[in-house]
């Protein structure tokens, strides 16, 4: 016998039903909130030990400071990993290099009858000549990728010094065209 469709499907909407009213319920009775409670009094219990800050950074000179030196220490870690990336991807290249020119000189070209070169290599230019090209191959490529993110991190470390200097020195008075005097 075949169950019916229709059964089947109220008897789980009443499951479901009745599993979302026992969740509510068991949050009701967790987190119990009286509508007669202030919603005041109710954050202060909640954050009696919460700490939270809660001035803008152009709020004063001395919290726009802080915000400088928190984004200037945070520029120049990304410029230090930057530059300790380059300098490590140029080594991972030197000795690629390194490695490549050993395992060359240990290979001999032959020209095969259809003007074709062919390497001829001992045990050692067989090893060390791939191993060799495929170190210098990545760190070239982990040098212009590591050049061009110390290139963006420097740039983002003038940016904010620069404005850092625009905040100290405030406005400066200049001419204005339109009202043909002079503003700060």
């Amino acid at each position: 016998m075949k169950a019916d469709p229709r059964v089947s499907v109220a008897a789980m909407n009443r499951a479901t039903r009745s599993t979302v009213t026992l969740l509510a319920f068991a949050l009701l009775v967790a987190n119990p909130v009286s509508a007669q409670e202030p919603a005041a009094q109710v954050q202060t219990e909640a954050n009696v030990n919460a700490s939270i800050v809660t001035t803008a950074p152009n709020q004063g000179a001395s919290s726009r400071d802080i915000w400088f030196q928190e984004d200037l220490a945070a520029a120049e870690a990304r410029s230090r990993r930057s530059r300790n990336a380059l300098i490590w991807t140029s080594a991972v290249f030197g000795v690629g290099a390194i490695l490549a020119g050993i395992g060359a000189s240990q290979c001999q070209s032959i020209t095969t009858t259809n003007n074709y070169d062919d390497l001829l290599c001992n045990n050692a230019g067989d090893v060390l000549l791939p191993l060799g090209g495929t170190l210098a191959g990545l760190g070239g490529i982990g040098m212009i990728t590591s050049g061009i993110i110390l290139g963006v991190a420097n740039k983002r470390q003038r940016e904010i010094k620069r404005d850092m200097r625009r905040a100290s020195y405030g406005r400066r008075l200049q001419w204005d065209i339109p009202s043909g005097g002079l503003v700060f």
